[in-house]
């Protein structure tokens, strides 16, 4: 495969003299002009190839969009029939290694899609194959090794980009993108194709937003998606015992998540668990799947992520934040009944005890409050689970309030029903013999920046945990709890409002910056039920 070609400085293109908005348009036609003449019969490419790598040339800094295209005409790989998936794997090493020379920015990761889109193809070439054929080991070997290095870039790109990266758009449709790498297909089946770990929800949701909205950083989240999956579901083939393999994927995982820092990334796993399978079934068995599920519900739910924090989330438009918010806590409460009803009872437990023990209830009431008016009213906040929460949030909405875009009514029938039969604040019944603390405190995110103490979050946060934990094994704290309850008057709450955002502060007012935690600090009058002290 012809590699991308550094820009000569000693022969300068004649597209140097174009405006930023004459090379975008010129770009445009042709990148649509490459669409029609795919739709021909044996069409000549070779002109189309020899404009993009002048438009990539011509600019020190090209678009995604050149880059893309330029590697899918370009990408053609000598394959013979006897080591197939071997060459494959090769050209695919070439094709990154082109790519990875440029930046390290969102937009990079970004341009990786098509690398991820056909790895994937030779994994599930090698899904039903031998196991003991000693080439697929070695395929099966190189693919792993491969994933890790990608993986690792990723992380460098995640360190060094900045926050405007997730701000540009795609110029073209994405639909219009991918048919260069998926040809002979239509636009719809052809992003499905393209994005083989990713639920169709999710597809659609990235394709909508890359013109805008998230831009290119969500495409670049949900590239990372499909690799961290990727990763994953590699791992179910090594012959490990389920307890080694959940304690190896679990660790990982949230160290990743850690390390990358990626909203988008969260986001979009969270949103996968909001549906009934993940699109990783065509790779796992049934049962890897819902083992896979679980471990994944506690990678987004028990830690306490320093980047998901308020103060870290200024660069994002407010409704991605409120989207993100409710989803987490849909999630939760799913699996906390998941495993209610499995009569796993110390995870449902350490699930609702890191719900509470986090900065989620905080920011879930500072949004209730941004979306009522300064003379606004609600019944007070009965019970601290995520079910409590969210029939809360559910009878204000009956009242008239719209949380981000109806999505509490998107999922009004699952929660109507929650609300119904689901009991307010205790999580279970009863606690199994054993030992919460150990499976809810498997990692606490304390990352940070160096240069900025406050984001580091408190030690005491383990110890808080634990006592939550430990408190509700034992039966006269939850006798306690139940009458502390019956105790408090069920009045109405007057709320002052919460300005969310800052909006002087946007240019475009897509993008705003969410004022500090500590000037919102105070402003609510909601009581916590288990506590003598108002939440902030």
């Amino acid at each position: 495969m012809a590699l991308i070609e550094p820009q000569n400085p000693n022969n300068p293109h004649k597209l140097n003299y174009f405006t930023t908005n004459e090379y975008k348009s010129a770009i445009k036609q042709s990148i649509q002009s490459l669409l029609d003449s795919l739709q021909k019969p044996n069409p000549n490419l070779s002109l189309f190839t020899s404009k993009f790598l002048e438009f990539i040339q011509s600019k020190p800094d090209p678009l995604l969009e050149t880059i893309w295209v330029y590697s899918g005409l370009s990408f053609r790989p000598e394959i013979s029939q006897k080591d197939e998936n071997l060459d494959q794997l090769s050209a695919l090493k070439d094709l990154f290694q082109s790519i990875s020379a440029y930046s390290a920015s969102c937009s990079c990761i970004a341009l990786t899609a098509p690398v991820i889109f056909k790895l994937c193809n030779v994994v599930i070439g090698l899904k039903d194959k031998d196991f003991d054929s000693k080439k697929d080991k070695k395929v099966r070997r190189d693919i792993k090794s491969f994933v890790d290095v990608i993986l690792g870039y990723f992380a460098v790109c995640c360190e060094g980009a900045k926050k405007d990266d997730e701000d540009s758009g795609l110029i073209t449709s994405l639909n219009d993108l991918v048919l260069v790498w998926v040809r002979g297909e239509e636009t719809e089946n052809g992003l499905k194709q393209f994005f083989p770990l990713l639920s169709d929800e999710i597809v659609n949701w990235v394709s909508a937003e890359s013109g805008g909205g998230g831009g290119v950083g969500l495409l670049a989240g949900a590239v990372i998606v499909e690799t961290c999956l990727l990763k994953l579901c590699l791992k179910f083939n090594e012959g490990i015992s389920k307890h080694e393999l959940q304690n190896e994927l679990r660790t990982w995982a949230v160290c990743s998540l850690t390390g990358f820092r990626n909203f988008y990334l969260f986001d979009i796993l969270v949103k996968m668990l909001l549906e009934p399978t993940l699109p990783v079934i065509f790779l796992l068995n049934p049962d890897d799947e819902s083992f896979l599920r679980k471990i994944l519900y506690d990678v987004v739910i028990l830690p306490d992520y320093s980047f998901l924090h308020l103060e870290k989330m200024g660069h994002l438009s407010v409704n991605h934040i409120k989207n993100n918010v409710l989803a987490r806590l849909l999630v939760t409460h799913e699996a906390v009944e998941l495993f209610r009803k499995n009569k796993d009872y110390t995870k449902a437990i350490s699930y609702s005890n890191a719900f509470s023990g986090s900065h989620l209830p905080t920011l879930i009431t500072k949004l209730v409050t941004s979306e009522l008016g300064t003379q606004g009213s609600a019944r007070q906040l009965q019970g601290s689970s995520p079910v409590a929460f969210l029939k809360w949030m559910l009878e204000l909405e009956n009242q008239g309030l719209t949380f981000s875009d109806g999505f509490m009514s998107k999922h009004r029938d699952r929660l109507v029903n929650y609300s119904s039969r689901m009991d307010l604040d205790q999580p279970s019944s009863k606690v199994d013999g054993g030992n919460t603390a150990n499976d809810l405190l498997f990692f606490i995110d304390n990352k940070g920046d160096d240069d900025d103490e406050d984001d580091k979050i408190d030690d005491s946060m383990n110890d808080a945990f634990v006592t939550a934990a430990r408190a509700m094994q034992s039966d006269e704290g939850g006798k306690k709890r139940k009458e502390t309850r019956v105790d408090k008057k069920k009045d109405r709450v007057k709320f002052q409002r919460y300005n969310l955002v800052d909006h002087s502060s946007s240019k475009s007012g897509k993008k705003t910056r969410l004022i500090n935690e500590d000037d919102l600090g105070g402003a609510s009058e909601v009581e916590d039920p288990d506590s003598d002290e108002d939440v902030a």
